[in-house]
């Protein structure tokens, strides 16, 4: 049925053009030389019927190459009635070149009356769709006007503009925008889309009393994030909700629906400059490759395998111990790319046997190293399985990745390895250590990516306090300074592709992840979202540091040479110089001592290889 429609509609329309070619040929020559001049009949209708068929199969032409007849015209905007007036002027381009050598009519002034006309009588059409879809949808919002939710939108620049034009043609959304909040002090008392501009965040509530607000959108994609957290208080305050609209970039007009206005969320009030990708390097760096995820079920490891399909890889490995995560990530990408380009492979990085079958079968090219005990205060009371995963599990994929004659092996490694206070951190350490010892007498680029705490990763503090809050608190924290970096998914993932395109070997990547967040703050923040006043509705209590924890986590060590990349966003910290010869000592030591399960030697170890560790 759509396809019939948009056949009528396309038929309908180059009808309509046909009959404005011959009407506007008509009404030009007699502007011209008089409708009723008898010596305009015998001198210039004669040429009239050629001309009009050539006039028209031209302007039909010029329609198509301009993409006339793919417009939706009920939505049209400049761009659409742009096209149109090109084409126009195209046609009339080449009309005027082939009168010029065929003489169909010896006045070229009389061209451009016609081409004018042509254009009012095009365009006329046209504009009238747009103007009785316009009228329909004011006839819709009038009649459920007095239902509708009267909304402020934050903005009054081309994003919110164009909110409030989708809102305005959907009254089904239930919405009736009223004014505009802008700090722009030269929009105040002005109107944008028929829309007052009631003047900046100062008069935000007496627009609410004004007008009747009850909800507040956003529709600014650069705001930063103390805007966002100021706007979020005083709505809270003013009992108004706060929502966000996507950037113009992340919705179309024919696909507007309300998940286009969605509440805010932590990412939006802990808004910073992302990182910029560099699209062709990454692109280069994996496509028509082989490449294995381990930990590719896991909240960094599946966002590596969406990008790294999206990127053209020729065929992706998915490894996990973890079957149901497999199975959802499994599920999720067969309904984008072809069962062919990827294989959900289960099984251990503790398991060599495993990983060499895997590498001989597949001879994987690429190495995207995200398997790993990752959760603290349960590494602090299972420390030799960190050990055991994080470190010989490492050791294990590094050895086949050099047998197997891969050509980079990215390790998944935090801010933790730095000045470890835990097990976890310390045993990330140290794998960061044997690869660059590795790389040093192979052919494979091993190189570290280090990032602090991702936001909305299983295991991490943002899901643990929002269920606080859904039971009603309290929400707990440890301690009243601790500060986090905070980043998320997309940007962790953004900065281990880049990274891998860059690396030469031994490196270690760093993101300039900005100001360290206090995780009181964050509390706040999420309590707000989710509707609640803190210390008021939802408690917040101090439990103390819990074994392994500290105040404060570093990007990097004292010793290590950080410099910039071609990223600005992006750092590389020089490998710190170690024998490798105790490293290689001391891990088969560890090794036998995990054997026989002595903790107390293995810790001893453990001190030798990362003396910044303080457990």
């Amino acid at each position: 049925m759509r396809i019939f429609y948009k056949v009528l509609t396309a038929f309908l329309l180059v009808a309509w053009d046909v009959i404005a070619v011959a009407v506007a040929i008509v009404i030009g020559l007699g502007l011209k030389f008089g409708f009723f001049n008898n010596q305009l009949t015998i001198k210039y209708y004669v040429f009239r019927w050629e001309f009009f068929l050539l006039a028209s199969l031209v302007m039909l032409l010029c329609n198509v190459v301009c993409r006339c007849y793919s417009n939706v015209w009920k939505h049209a905007g400049m761009t659409e009635y742009l096209r149109q007036i090109i084409a126009v002027l195209l046609s009339t381009v080449i009309i005027t070149v082939l009168d010029y050598i065929y003489k169909f009519i010896p006045q070229t002034e009389l061209i451009v009356i016609i081409a004018c006309l042509e254009l009012i009588l095009v365009l006329g059409v046209r504009a009238s769709i747009r103007f009785f879809y316009w009228l329909q949808s004011r006839a819709r919002s009038i009649k459920v006007r007095k239902r509708m939710t009267r909304v402020a939108i934050f903005g009054a620049g081309e994003e919110g503009a164009n909110l409030v034009h989708k809102l305005m043609n959907h009254p089904e959304d239930n919405r009736l925008p009223v004014c505009f909040i802008d700090d722009n002090e030269n929009m105040w008392g002005k109107k944008v889309n028929g829309l007052p501009v009631a003047g900046g965040r100062q008069k935000l509530g007496q627009a609410i009393d004004d007008y009747h607000i009850s909800e507040v959108i956003m529709a600014v994609s650069s705001v930063d994030h103390e805007t966002v957290k100021e706007l979020l208080t005083d709505c809270h305050r003013l009992e108004c909700s706060l929502k966000r609209f996507g950037t113009i970039d992340d919705v179309d007009e024919k696909n507007f629906s309300d998940t286009m206005i969605s509440d805010l969320n932590l990412e939006d009030l802990l808004r910073r400059d992302s990182v910029q990708l560099n699209m062709m390097v990454v692109k280069g760096f994996v496509e028509n490759k082989t490449v294995l995820v381990t930990g590719g079920a896991g909240s960094i490891g599946s966002e590596i395998c969406r990008q790294v399909l999206s990127f053209g890889a020729k065929k992706l490995l998915i490894f996990d111990i973890c079957e149901n995560g497999l199975y959802e990530i499994n599920n999720e990408l067969r309904e984008k790319y072809e069962p062919e380009r990827f294989e959900t492979l289960l099984g251990s990085i503790r398991d060599i046997g495993r990983l060499h079958e895997i590498f001989v079968k597949y001879s994987p090219q690429v190495v995207f190293h995200a398997a790993a005990h990752k959760h603290v205060p349960m590494m602090e009371l299972n420390p030799l399985e960190a050990i055991k995963n994080n470190v010989f599990g490492t050791i294990n994929l590094a050895h086949e990745s050099i047998e197997g004659k891969a050509e980079k092996f990215i390790l998944i490694s935090t801010d933790k390895a730095v000045n470890p206070a835990n097990i976890m951190g310390a045993s990330k350490r140290i794998a960061e250590i044997a690869i660059q010892i590795f790389g040093k007498t192979s052919s494979t680029d091993f190189a570290a990516v280090r990032f602090g705490n991702v936001l909305g990763s299983s295991g991490s503090v943002v899901p643990f306090f929002k269920k606080q809050i859904k039971n009603g608190g309290p929400v707990t924290v440890t301690h009243p300074e601790m500060r986090r970096y905070f980043m998320t998914i997309p940007e962790a993932v953004q900065l281990v592709l880049e990274a891998g395109a860059m690396a030469n070997g031994g490196e270690i990547f760093v993101l300039d992840m900005g100001e360290p967040v206090l995780i009181y703050d964050l509390a706040c923040d999420l309590i707000r979202l989710s509707g609640f006043e803190p210390e008021k509705d939802i408690k917040i209590e101090f439990t103390g540091l819990r074994p392994g924890e500290k105040l404060f986590e570093e990007i990097s060590l004292a010793d290590e040479d950080v410099t910039k990349t071609n990223n600005n966003m992006i750092f590389t910290c020089k490998p710190i110089f170690c024998d490798d010869n105790m490293v290689r000592s001391e891990l088969e030591q560890m090794h036998k001592l995990i054997k026989r399960s002595d903790m107390q030697a293995v810790f001893d170890c453990v001190r030798q290889l990362v003396p910044t560790f303080r457990n």
